[in-house]
């Protein structure tokens, strides 16, 4: 494809984490002059702040329990313990493996100019940086998303903390207030909780509400079996500090209550990054970020958008996706379309929760008419050799027995999903997956037998 020389780059890319990472090097290897303009850590949120930290905690977490169940395998451990500051090392380790210490010099090699500032439009084809002002072709904007901070009286006087600071904890709080029920919040649940904190969870709905109603009650009965207070359907009304705890009052079944805690973790959700004087570039937004179109691009033509910037999914797997899809479409006369049917979902508490397409719930608001099937892990063998027997897979289908969604509770759902969203993905019927020989012992039969119990 021609491009005007009187720019500075073909692409700029506004954002490195997972959608401008990939959107950068795609053109730069289509051998487009790039440069990628990144205000904050190179590599983004997910390396550096969330998914990875996270999951390097919550496996020292899972060391940690199977140490203390070894006796079950009748394996002898004695005095087991943990030194907090060594998983806080290990978490500093994982995340320098990623290579994002590296991230500018990984960008160069490939030929793509990073420039650490930040960068705002000042015309549709200019964005300012530092004292500067850079041109270009076209534009990919992948700025991610920043916590959403509820406004409840005291809550910024008091003082709280988000995944960015829980992550870099040096000891465990004592007690943990947690506001919201998602992901991060049942994530952060289960870490500290493993660690020895008293931990409450509150909610407005639901745990993990925009799953599947079993899903939501079960990891709601495993949280509490670990100790951990889960309050659904709450308001916090206040927050207020009291000598050196923080005192949260919240609405609870009709009633005014109160908790003592030593820390709060605000954990309910995001909302997109979209300080970039976007009217500059004709650039139209909604509550929920900017508006784009299949093929990902803005209300301006040359101007493309992906990741948390856009969801529909706040992920790094559908940013990544994303951030190919606009960088294809930017250059390309032939264009993708962007399709999420089949975008995993996982939440990587024990046992792990990873869920496909349309749940029960959102399949009936569509008027589909359903059919379902399950299975308990309970009844596997690997459950039986293994000692992990919690958990199910649900698999939900259309009247024609087309799988359209699933939902699985169980060890490495994050990795048995995939089955169940390729299958989603070419639309296959439920009884070619329960026609199909799976390996006895695995967590995977449990798919066979769900698809077999289509009704």
């Amino acid at each position: 494809m021609f491009l005007r020389k009187n720019h500075d780059y073909d692409l700029i890319v506004i954002g490195s984490g997972a959608g401008g990472s990939v959107a950068a090097h795609y053109a730069a290897a289509l051998g487009k002059k790039v440069a990628v303009f990144e205000k904050g850590a190179i590599g983004g949120e997910c390396p550096n702040f969330a998914c990875v930290p996270t999951k390097a905690l919550l496996q020292s977490g899972e060391v940690l329990e199977t140490a203390k169940n070894a006796k079950t395998f009748g394996i002898s451990i004695q005095n087991v313990s943990y030194d907090f500051e060594e998983v806080f090392k290990r978490k500093n380790l994982v995340v320098a493996r990623t290579g994002t210490s590296h991230g500018k010099e990984a960008f160069e090699k490939s030929g793509v100019h990073i420039i650490q500032h930040e960068a705002k439009f000042v015309s549709s084809h200019e964005v300012a940086a530092g004292d500067k002002t850079y041109s270009a072709h076209k534009f990919i904007i992948a700025t991610g998303s920043k916590v959403f901070i509820p406004e409840i009286p005291g809550l910024t006087e008091t003082k709280y903390i988000t995944f960015r600071e829980a992550i870099d904890l040096r000891k465990p709080p004592k007690s943990l207030f947690i506001i919201g029920g998602g992901p991060v919040a049942c994530e952060f649940a289960q870490i500290f909780s493993i660690f020895g904190t008293s931990i409450t969870i509150a909610t407005r709905s639901i745990l993990l509400s925009s799953e599947d109603r079993e899903v939501s009650d079960l990891v709601t009965a495993l949280f509490e079996n670990r100790g951990i207070t889960v309050l659904p359907g709450v308001t916090v009304t206040d927050v207020e500090k009291k000598k050196d705890k923080k005192l949260v009052s919240y609405k609870f079944g009709g009633k005014s209550e109160s908790v003592e805690v030593e820390e709060i973790l605000v954990a309910t959700g995001k909302t997109p990054s979209l300080d970039l004087n976007l009217d500059m570039a004709n650039v139209r937004t909604s509550h929920s970020g900017i508006i784009v179109n299949k093929y990902l691009q803005t209300t301006a033509s040359h101007i493309f958008a992906a990741g948390d910037v856009i969801g529909p999914y706040l992920f790094t797997h559908s940013g990544e996706y994303q951030g190919y899809v606009a960088s294809h479409n930017a250059f390309s006369y032939s264009k993708i379309r962007v399709n999420y049917n089949a975008t995993p979902r996982c939440v990587f508490i024990t046992p792990e929760v990873a869920c496909v397409g349309l749940s029960e719930t959102r399949a009936e608001k569509k008027g589909i008419r359903i059919k379902k099937g399950l299975a308990a892990i309970s009844i596997l063998g690997r459950a039986n050799t293994s000692e992990e027997f919690d958990g199910f897979v649900k698999v939900i289908t259309n009247e024609q027995e087309v799988i359209i969604g699933a939902a699985i509770v169980a060890p490495r759902a994050g990795e048995m999903i995939h089955e169940l969203a390729l299958a989603l993905h070419l639309r296959l019927k439920a009884n070619v997956l329960s026609g199909m020989i799976h390996a006895y012992p695995t967590y995977s039969e449990a798919i066979k037998i769900a698809c077999s119990n289509i009704e």
